[in-house]
């Protein structure tokens, strides 16, 4: 059993594990389980206690670091670091190993073979609350019927299962397959339930279905990760999504002339269904959009919007460069294909034959922050382009050692 970023260990190595834990003494990694809303079991031992506290401590400082932060993994663990805006001091860190001797006794409890935590750099909700408090903990079952979910709170040890309060038992038994669990802005508790519908639980547990928008519906090869919009589930990844929350920029090729060039459409968000099966066969008409840049066609995928009207796009060669977009071209009323050009307004970031790594815009969205090189070969390095003086990319310093493998940076 472990942190897992994909597949799942043996359940006897869990049994294996545990029995080498018991063994060295008394056991750090209590925590038990309890229904929401019941009152909660005593306190772990000082051990267990003083781990989860300075992991709560380590994970609020990142959920609110001003600077960079940069994920890794090193075996079955992830990692995270925020850093200040030089890159030159780390100013929180943690691991996912901190937390696993309770996620092993989550997963014996629930009768599962693992219990995980997505790592804080990974697309779509987050795995830790707004408040650096909870996790979102996903349990595989050992007999392989399915998963369960449910959140870790780190103040008090305790894993509260969403999936097992819905459960029944008796003359009707019903039981729910549970999964890609995480938090919203509001730190509500959101996952997909039976690969069908979202729910929501509140921090007592009480559930609420949430209806789905078909704004990039159907276009991502891992779709079931998704962010919240005004109390909807989105697809999309959450840069694209416009600041008023009501449409994305949703990466698709755009026919033009007798070619096609990676564009974008602007689709709106209040298209929704209730379950990922009442989704129709044609899914509405959106506004699709074009570069056209001194009289070429220019690729765009959309990275993130800037503010209410400037989008930076990704170019085919390793370049970034902003839009204008304006707002109005998203429309409820088109009643067939269409699509206009626009223009490049500021170079970010020029094309490069080095290979980007990762990208993110810093908290205060005057910077793109861009990891590049080869990370396996310690050639890695961190640059800084400016959105407000568009300029060659700057150097900041080396990736650090410990952070090179599976590097990935936070997008906030």
């Amino acid at each position: 059993m472990r942190v897992r970023g994909g597949g799942r260990t043996a359940t006897v190595a869990a049994i294996l594990l545990l029995a080498t834990a018991c063994a060295r003494g008394a056991d750090p990694a209590v925590a038990p389980q309890r229904a929401p809303g019941t009152p909660t079991t005593p306190a772990t031992p000082d051990a267990g206690k003083a781990a989860l506290a300075e992991a709560a401590k380590s994970l609020a400082a990142l959920m609110s670091a001003p600077g960079p932060v940069v994920c890794s993994r090193s075996g079955d663990h992830w990692q995270a670091a925020a850093y200040d805006d030089a890159f030159r001091t780390r100013t929180a860190h943690f691991s996912s190993a901190t937390i696993e001797p309770h996620l092993m006794e989550v997963a014996a409890k629930a009768g599962g073979d693992e219990a995980s935590v997505r790592g804080l750099c990974e697309a779509g909700v987050s795995s830790v609350s707004p408040d650096g408090r909870r996790v979102a903990v996903e349990v595989g079952l050992a007999d392989s019927t399915g998963t369960r979910v449910g959140w870790l709170d780190l103040g008090t040890g305790v894993f509260t299962d969403v999936t097992a309060t819905s459960n029944k038992k008796g003359y009707v038994s019903r039981t729910f397959t549970d999964e890609k669990p995480g938090f919203a802005a509001d730190g509500s508790f959101w996952f997909l339930r039976d690969h069908q519908e979202y729910v929501s639980a509140d921090p007592t547990g009480r559930l609420t279905p949430r209806q789905l928008s078909l704004a990039c519906f159907g276009r991502r090869g891992d779709d079931t990760y998704h962010h919240v919009v005004k109390s909807v589930a989105v697809l999309c990844p959450g840069g694209v999504v416009h600041p008023s929350g009501r449409f994305a920029a949703a990466s698709r090729g755009v026919a033009q002339w007798l070619s096609t060039v990676q564009g974008f459409q602007l689709d709106l968000i209040a298209k929704k269904v209730d379950r990922y099966s009442d989704a129709p066969d044609f899914k509405p008409f959106a506004m699709q959009v074009a570069v056209r840049d001194d009289g070429e066609w220019r690729d765009c995928t959309p990275v993130t919007w800037l503010d209410a009207t400037d989008l930076l796009c990704a170019g085919a060669s390793n370049d970034y460069y902003t839009v204008a977009v304006d707002p109005a071209l998203a429309r409820g009323d088109l009643e067939h294909v269409q699509s206009t050009k626009v223009k490049v307004k500021a170079e970010i970031a020029p094309a490069t034959e080095t290979p980007i790594i990762s990208v993110a815009v810093s908290r205060d969205r005057r910077s793109l922050i861009i990891a590049a090189g080869d990370d396996e070969a310690g050639t890695a390095k961190l640059y800084r382009a400016s959105l407000v003086t568009p300029g060659d990319p700057v150097e900041i310093g080396p990736v650090p050692a410990e952070l090179r493998e599976n590097l990935a940076l936070r997008r906030s």
